[in-house]
């Protein structure tokens, strides 16, 4: 009988050790996950490849052009920089690489200019399954966020900023989590777990009842000043960057503005409803024009 007591409390005692193992793991892989950026391989192509390209050509593994494919050229410099950084030299940009790259890369670019020490984290509206806003010719809101918002990290980053997005794909905010999450809450942790500066979640507005309605709106978490500055700052400058007409900054009831903790911004680039709007939107050129727009209207902010 105490034979059976005492094989009884090891396996509970197990099972606790096991959970608490599990639990530390956990708590310890959400926020990278939360960080890390798609899984890349040689076929993949975008603005995460270019990003990945663009890092690895500052420090001298990749000497092809940055054209966003990964081909040849780019997977035989994954490779060198994995084997020169210990990792298991598979030509796959998984987390690990990806963490590598940004370390390596924060030292390489010296993290200079005037967002030095600033952690933004852009948030590319809808995802996945949630398309946003369409267009009558077929466009998905959800292109138009990620592609302004992965430029946007770009130019911010160019001026020393660390940027994390709430989304580097398409897919909702926290699916890759490894358990049920709602995307809203999921935008609003990433920048609070992180301790991020400010919060800055990108959309496309619709109007379906005048098609002719155009331009830029910003919005803000009520009561708050800095949101306030935040929004109005980015907003004007998307319209002197993209020539989109200047329509107001209001109050916003948003989830991702009242949820987070710093200063945050909901900016809306233009009508899903207007056809010039989404014409434009098509562009690489405007796309950069209004990430021109939004990482100006950060940097305004910060130099109050």
């Amino acid at each position: 009988m105490e034979a059976q007591r005492r094989q009884l409390w090891f396996k509970t005692a197990r099972a606790a050790s096991v959970f608490l193992l599990a639990s530390m793991c956990f708590a310890i892989l959400v926020p990278i996950r939360a960080q890390a950026g798609p899984f890349l391989r040689a076929g993949s192509t975008g603005e995460s490849v270019a990003i990945v390209q663009e890092i690895l050509s500052g420090l001298g593994y990749y000497t092809g052009r940055v054209d966003g494919i990964f081909g040849p050229l780019t997977d035989k410099a994954v490779r060198a920089f994995q084997s020169a950084s210990g990792l298991v030299p598979d030509g796959i940009v998984g987390p690990l690489t990806w963490a590598a790259l940004e370390r390596v890369g924060e030292v390489s670019r010296g993290k200079t200019g005037p967002l030095r020490g600033r952690l933004i984290v852009l948030d590319a509206g809808h995802g996945g399954s949630e398309p946003g806003a369409i267009s009558p010719w077929g466009d998905k809101e959800k292109d138009f966020t990620l592609g302004i918002a992965l430029k946007t990290r770009r130019f911010l980053e160019e001026m020393g900023a660390t940027v994390v997005l709430t989304r580097y794909g398409d897919y909702p905010p926290g699916s890759d989590w490894g358990y049920p999450v709602d995307d809203l809450l999921a935008r609003a942790s990433i920048a609070n777990s992180n301790g991020a500066d400010i919060f800055v979640s990108i959309h496309i507005n619709a109007y379906p009842q005048d098609p002719g309605v155009s331009g830029v709106m910003g919005f803000y978490r009520r009561g708050s000043s800095e949101s306030y500055a935040l929004a109005s700052k980015i907003a004007w400058a998307v319209n002197a960057s993209s020539g989109l007409k200047m329509i107001d900054v209001q109050q916003g009831p948003y989830y991702v503005l009242n949820r987070t903790y710093m200063p945050a911004a909901l900016i809306e680039v233009g009508f899903m409803t207007n056809r010039n709007d989404v014409l434009s939107l098509r562009l690489g050129s405007f796309q950069d024009k209004v990430a021109q727009g939004i990482a100006a209207g950060i940097v305004a902010y910060f130099g109050r």
